[in-house]
Formats: C-alpha cells, sequence, structure tokens
C-alpha cells in the first residue's frame, strides 16, 4: 500500500536557524499498527538526509485514523532524540498547526514527566551524586530510566554516558575521549585534570 501524507514540519537549530524539514506519511496495518515513513530532509547540506519506515504500535485500536495519527506524534514528540531540533508546523491536511502546537506540547510535557521521575529515581545513586558535587551537571538522557548524560570532565563540549541500573552499577563512558569505567575511574580522571 501507498503512504499517505500525514504532517511536514521544519526542525529549528538551537541557534535559531532551520536545519531540517520532516514529512511523515502513514499507511494503517491494522487497527493497532501504522507503518510511518519519515523523511528528513537536511537543509544546511545534503549530506544527512534520510528516509526510514517504521511500525508504529498503537496503545489501544483506533477509532479513526486522526487519532492514531496524533498519538504517534505525540510519541515522536515526547523523545529529545526522535528530533534534530525544535519542530515547526508546515503543513498538512489532516491536522491544523494550533493541533500540532497542542501535540507538541503534550509530547513536551510527557517528556518532562518521564525525566522528572528519573531524577527523582537517579538522583541518590552514586555516580549521579558524585557528577552533581564536581559540577558536571547529570540530567536523565531521555530514552531509558537508566540513561544518564553529563559534562564530560576533559572540558570539551560533549557528554559522558552513565548507567544508573543499580546502586552497585558504577559505570559510564565518552566516545570521544575514549575513556569510561566506574566511579573510581571518573573520580581518577578528574582528579588528573584538576592537576
Amino acid at each position: 500500500m501507498e503512504h499517505k501524507h500525514f504532517v511536514t514540519f521544519n526542525q529549528e537549530h538551537f541557534m535559531g536557524f532551520t536545519c531540517f524539514e520532516t514529512s511523515i506519511f502513514y499507511h494503517f496495518i491494522s487497527k493497532t499498527e501504522i507503518s510511518i515513513l519519515r523523511i528528513d530532509v537536511c537543509l544546511v547540506g545534503s549530506s544527512n538526509n534520510t528516509k526510514k519506515t517504521i511500525v508504529f504500535q498503537l496503545e489501544n485500536p483506533v477509532k479513526n485514523e486522526i487519532s492514531g495519527l496524533k498519538e504517534f506524534l505525540t510519541y515522536l514528540f515526547s523523545y529529545s532524540g526522535n528530533l534534530h531540533g525544535n519542530p515547526w508546523f508546515e503543513k498538512s491536511e489532516l491536522i491544523t498547526e494550533s493541533e500540532f502546537d497542542e501535540i507538541k506540547k503534550l509530547g513536551s510535557k510527557r517528556m518532562n514527566d518521564r525525566n522528572n521521575k528519573i531524577k527523582e529515581i537517579g538522583q541518590n545513586h552514586p555516580l549521579i551524586i558524585y557528577c552533581t558535587e564536581q559540577n558536571l551537571y547529570p540530567e536523565p538522557e531521555g530514552q531509558s530510566p537508566h540513561s544518564w548524560k553529563a559534562n564530560c570532565p576533559s572540558g570539551r563540549q560533549h557528554h559522558i554516558m552513565i548507567s544508573t541500573s543499580s546502586p552497585e552499577d558504577h559505570s559510564w563512558g565518552c566516545g570521544y575521549c575514549k575513556k569510561k569505567g566506574g566511579i573510581e575511574e571518573l573520580k581518577q580522571w578528574i582528579e588528573t585534570k584538576k592537576s
């Protein structure tokens, strides 16, 4: 079956320029599954254009297509890793700009609620406490309740990734600096950077 157009939106980079145009197309497989075709076109170069198809599972059987599509868009906007920037409505034959903005607000609220729960659970983890004490500003990464990120002790503009899957698990890693370990290794690295 052919996918039909649902919505097109731009994604604005934090510095204020539009960096991507995203178009979402859909095809209902059943009352609980939607085939989504997502096309991201990079507006500042041609190297990052992507096209991917996913199957989205709805929470409940849909009564109408638009409610299912709104559920997908809310999901998309509720995880920061799903976007390249802040989404802004461009066009849709099925929803208005006002509806798009409401969906964006709901997605953002769900993301904030989830991150607040993660913060509440993880704030007593020894590695999170240590990173806070060292002004590395740890925060939930947003994809998993045990995934956090913090400023890299190297002082460069990237993050270390932290796992809080259990109080005994003190794991972190930095792909850029090619360093990883537990809390003792992080302490050693930070002490080395201070001297």
